[in-house]
């Protein structure tokens, strides 16, 4: 939601900003709903009622979903593992799939969104795929738990994220802001059907108020609960090298898991340095995941 009216300077409720934020909210949210209803596909899986569900939205990397899968099927076997593609490149869907389909596991195609087409928005566009992955394929199946990762984030030891829920209803990265108010980072967010307070949540993008994607869930749902119901996990930042200062690179270490997390890498540092950087991370990455037995098998 935009900011509460209090928070708007003299100056903003003279340019009427309060009135504009809550336009431009009202008209995101109708277009991402028109959307979400005209693209409504439940998918069957009966496979997930009852079991441990694992998402990942996909998005145009081949490369980290062959290293994710082979990861999350040694580390984290007690998972139910879906990929849910929201690639805007046919290119991408077709190796994505190619990958799932090899070692039995389940694609599914999320369907095209508004926020990919003529002024690209990654995070509203990933708080649509969230969002319809919750109500088309976490919903229509009725799993117990349920955790959303981005895909490039990965086990790197044997593990089991869904501990967290063992007595709470969200667990995962916590992002806050200077208010205290808080919300799941949804690359790491997990949940537990059974403690919800409502299952109708909304992983999209409050930036009128300072949360990224999934923001929105603060007030849905998180605003609801308190410490008990809810588990942090683990965070740490890390670099990829000596000689690399973390401002300009770096990775997220997660409970049990690596993130390779290349939006650490500004978008606004000159574009060969960030070319160099990112592939200088991927190498990181493999060098890093080789010494696992499945990233190879």
């Amino acid at each position: 939601m935009p900011r509460s009216l209090s928070k708007y300077t003299v100056r903003e409720w003279f340019r009427l900003r309060p009135l504009v934020d809550r336009k431009n909210h009202a008209r995101y949210q109708i277009r991402e709903r028109i959307a979400l209803a005209k693209s409504a596909n439940p998918v069957a899986l009966p496979l997930l009622r009852g079991r441990k569900a694992l998402i990942t939205i996909s998005f145009n990397d081949a490369e980290v979903i062959d290293w994710q899968t082979k990861l999350v099927a040694r580390h984290v076997p007690d998972a139910i593992h879906v990929i849910a593609d929201n690639s805007n490149d046919p290119a991408q869907r077709t190796a994505i799939r190619a990958i799932c389909e090899a070692v039995g596991l389940t694609y599914v195609a999320v369907p095209n969104n508004p926020w990919g087409k003529r002024k690209p928005d990654g995070s509203k566009s990933h708080g649509f795929a969230l969002n319809w992955a919750w109500a088309n394929i976490v919903l229509a199946n009725r799993p117990t738990m349920v955790g959303f990762l981005d895909h490039d984030i990965f086990p790197v030891e044997k593990t089991d994220p869904f501990r967290m829920l063992e007595n709470a209803a969200v667990g995962g990265v916590v992002r806050t802001v200077a208010d205290g108010r808080w919300y799941l980072w949804p690359g790491y967010a997990f949940f537990r059907l059974d403690r919800l307070s409502t299952t109708r949540l909304n992983f999209g993008k409050d930036w009128l108020d300072d949360l990224d994607t999934g923001g929105l869930n603060w007030g849905c749902l998180y605003r609801t609960l308190n410490g008990d119901d809810f588990c942090k996990a683990s965070f740490q930042q890390l670099p990829i090298s000596d000689d690399i200062p973390m401002e300009e690179a770096l990775f997220d270490r997660i409970d049990d898991w690596v993130h390779e997390n290349c939006y650490s890498t500004t978008i606004h540092m000159d574009a060969a340095r960030r070319r160099y950087l990112l592939d200088l991370k991927r190498r990181h990455t493999a060098a890093a995941l080789s010494e696992s037995p499945s990233a190879s098998s």
